[in-house]
């Protein structure tokens, strides 16, 4: 009998074609009841960034093996309870980073254009703001890059093609291998008191959630640009509502939230300098497809008793 894997939530075809070559795919929706009825049979588990997998799931997959994370993030597994329960957790680093590069650097852009200003203005027929109203040049300007990962990176290459100076934070990556991406090692402080525009690219952890709160935006540089595609709890939402509504920030863009859908009664999202998108950062066809078939190997590679390529648990 072929093992079983439970596709919860919407893959690209290619991932379900793949997997139907070694294993029985069963396919449900994102709701934990269902998941929880699902997994009784199960050998293994793929998964987007919900529902969060804990230990009372875990109990009723008594046959669970591995469980795939479609994408970077493992925040919505709890790791202690899966290695406790023998079952592996595999993911997709690196897969999306330049999708994800391509979609900070439209935010910043956005921001720095003033692209929906201008837009709303041309549409009202106030073509006269053109004589009073400017935008910023980003040539020349300071980039921060929190978290210097593969997206940080590939941020960082693209920021060196608009001749940005570029600083980056990231304890765990060496100063020499930050330097090799053109870019200067600083401590958090340095990077968001001297930094025009910050971009945060961290995993969520103990140590990264609330990393931006009301203490660290009074470090910020006034009038500095801020950009986050990583995970909303990174940010205290309220904080970053202040600092757009003192100044501190000359524009704010977002493509994840603390909670998600967001709830879109915050007065963040009805202020005029703000952007957001709904955590579409890594939608493209070309990434998702490539998603689908590293996370797809990564569990069967699991079932057929090899080792991962990219395994947290």
């Amino acid at each position: 009998m072929r093992p079983l894997v439970v596709l919860c939530g919407t893959f690209p075809a290619v991932a379900e074609e793949r997997l139907s070559r070694e294993v029985e795919v069963k396919r449900i929706s994102i709701d934990r009841n269902e998941l929880l009825l699902a997994l009784s049979e199960a050998d293994g588990l793929i998964l987007r960034n919900m529902p969060y997998v804990d230990d009372e799931i875990l109990s009723h997959a008594p046959k669970l093996k591995v469980i795939g994370r479609f994408g970077v993030g493992v925040d919505n597994v709890d790791l202690d309870a899966a290695k406790k329960r023998g079952v592996r957790v595999v993911y997709t680093p690196g897969v999306n980073a330049d999708a994800v590069a391509e979609h900070t650097f439209a935010l910043l852009l956005a921001l720095a254009k003033r692209l929906l200003f201008w837009h709303e203005a041309l549409l009202k027929g106030e073509y006269r703001l053109r004589w009073t109203e400017q935008s910023t040049e980003v040539q020349g300007k300071t980039l921060g890059i929190v978290g210097f990962g593969h997206v940080g990176r590939a941020v960082a290459e693209r920021a060196k093609a608009f001749k940005m100076r570029v600083l980056a934070h990231d304890p765990f990556v060496p100063p020499e291998v930050v330097a090799s991406f053109g870019a200067e090692s600083v401590s958090l402080e340095e990077l968001l008191s001297q930094s025009d525009f910050i971009t945060l690219h961290v995993p969520l952890t103990d140590e990264t959630r609330g990393l931006i709160n009301r203490d660290r935006v009074a470090l910020i540089k006034h009038g500095a640009f801020l950009i986050n595609t990583s995970r909303g709890e990174v940010c205290d939402l309220d904080a970053l509502y202040e600092g757009l509504r003192s100044g501190k920030f000359a524009g704010v863009a977002l493509d994840v939230f603390p909670n998600e859908p967001p709830n879109l009664s915050h007065p963040i999202f009805s202020h005029p300098n703000f952007i957001g998108t709904p955590h579409v950062a890594s939608h493209t066809p070309e990434t998702l497809n490539r998603m689908a078939l590293v996370v797809v190997e990564q569990v069967l590679k699991v079932l057929r008793g090899e080792e991962p390529d990219f395994a947290v648990v």
